[in-house]
């Protein structure tokens, strides 16, 4: 029991928009310390934005020169994320908790805020990119690629650029009607 509590403090943690599929990094541990322990939120279970945003150790951390990403870069992004969303359907965990399990899953999904995944709507929708060439440029000036990129299991990286092509020419009729989305995507 002590190890798969341990294996829950080693994942990374989100909130996730299930409306629009889109997510932001809750903060990695300080997320699991500050809501998740005390109870405020559930790993998979829909959450009370009123209840995060009441939850005052969560958006006050230690003042350490540690915790200067969580206050810069963090938190300013989940307080956006949660006040785009609040009507929206939204909950707490690791991609696996949110997640579709059926369809293209990770596909359909995009993290926004800090350090996002480098993902097809990513690339669409954030970096306005039109061509694949574009999104081989970007990821070669990289420091790290994309954990996706090199994977030859189950096709996945040509999943990844099919979809990104499917996002680029499904754009093309709304943008020429002049249709809008919310800024995260979506509906």
């Amino acid at each position: 029991m002590k190890q798969a509590g341990l294996a829950r403090t080693m994942n990374n943690l989100y909130f996730a928009c299930i409306d629009c599929k889109v997510y932001v990094d809750a903060g990695y541990r300080w997320a699991l310390w500050s809501l998740e322990e005390p109870g405020i939120v559930k790993r998979g279970i829909p959450i009370s934005v009123d209840s995060v945003f009441a939850a005052s150790e969560y958006w006050t951390p230690w003042n350490t020169g540690s915790a200067e990403w969580l206050q810069s870069e963090v938190l300013p992004s989940v307080r956006r994320f949660l006040e785009e969303h609040r009507k929206h359907r939204l909950v707490f965990g690791n991609t696996a908790d949110f997640l579709s399990q059926d369809g293209d899953g990770i596909l359909d999904w995009m993290q926004v805020g800090f350090s996002p995944a480098l993902l097809p709507r990513y690339f669409v929708e954030r970096l306005g990119f039109k061509t694949w060439d574009q999104v081989c440029n970007f990821v070669a000036r990289q420091a790290s690629l994309p954990w996706w990129w090199m994977l030859d299991w189950d096709d996945l990286h040509n999943k990844f650029r099919q979809k990104f092509q499917d996002l680029v020419e499904s754009r093309n009729p709304c943008q020429r009607s002049g249709a809008g989305a919310c800024k995260y995507g979506g509906h």
